[in-house]
């Protein structure tokens, strides 16, 4: 079910006044869900070894877990102001730094080699595209107050917050034990380019943890200017 009609309907079961609860939903974005199993040719792919231009490094001890193909990502699937082709490859580092990790945007049309690197490889899953649509999760993510039904509103949104993708573009990112804030706290400045949520089931003990949601943020102005750069992680994990 799309998650805007089962929050429409969990927050009317318990009195939320519908005047709040579209307030909340107009600040709904869309989302792309990238899953291993999907119609149409693949989006991207989790894990591999990254097609990096001539002159470009690997960056540092870092191990890539997500590729994605611009130019095959639908553009009504997210709000971001991506280029238009192109691959963006994305790279964490193995036993967690979140000041090691990386975003190379590679043009279309520039000449690339497949590199091997020191860190370990994750085994390759290709992806594919699936339209999606993000609930605000935490009220540090709108710009009002919801008074009396802010606590109403947690209960409904934790309920929500168990999501059946594993990686995924934009919308406002995810945490997956509670005690963390939800990443881009400040929407008029930054935003959440994508989620990846590293399970040992796909990724063993190489990143020393059973579970580990990985935010890659960045602000909108970093994003125009296409400094990729500049992204920031917010994390949250589980062991």
């Amino acid at each position: 079910m799309d998650v805007r009609h089962t929050f429409r309907h969990q927050a009317r079961e318990k009195g939320v006044p519908a005047e709040a609860i579209e307030q909340w939903l107009r600040l709904t974005r869309p989302r792309t869900d990238l899953v291993p199993d999907g119609d149409g040719p693949p989006v991207g792919r989790f894990g591999g070894l990254p097609a990096l231009p001539d002159g470009t490094d690997w960056p540092g001890y870092t191990s890539l877990v997500l590729t994605l193909d611009l130019a095959a990502l639908p553009a009504s699937g997210h709000d971001l102001d991506l280029p238009a082709d192109g691959t963006l490859l994305f790279f964490l580092m193995p036993d967690w730094d979140v000041e090691h990790h990386a975003v190379i945007h590679v043009p279309a049309g520039a000449p690339v080699t497949e590199r091997t690197g020191d860190a370990p490889v994750i085994d390759c899953v290709p992806l594919h595209a699936r339209a999606g649509w993000s609930v605000p999760r935490s009220g540090s993510q709108v710009p009002f107050a919801l008074g009396d039904q802010d606590e109403v509103l947690r209960d409904v949104l934790w309920c929500l917050d168990h999501p059946d993708y594993e990686f995924s573009i934009g919308g406002y990112g995810g945490s997956s034990t509670g005690g963390a804030d939800y990443p881009a706290t400040e929407p008029l400045q930054e935003t959440v380019l994508a989620t990846v949520w590293l399970d040992e089931s796909r990724v063993g003990d190489t990143f020393g943890t059973t579970l580990m949601v990985v935010n890659f943020v960045i602000s909108h102005a970093d994003l125009a200017a296409r400094a990729f750069d500049k992204v920031y992680l917010h994390t949250d994990f589980n062991g």
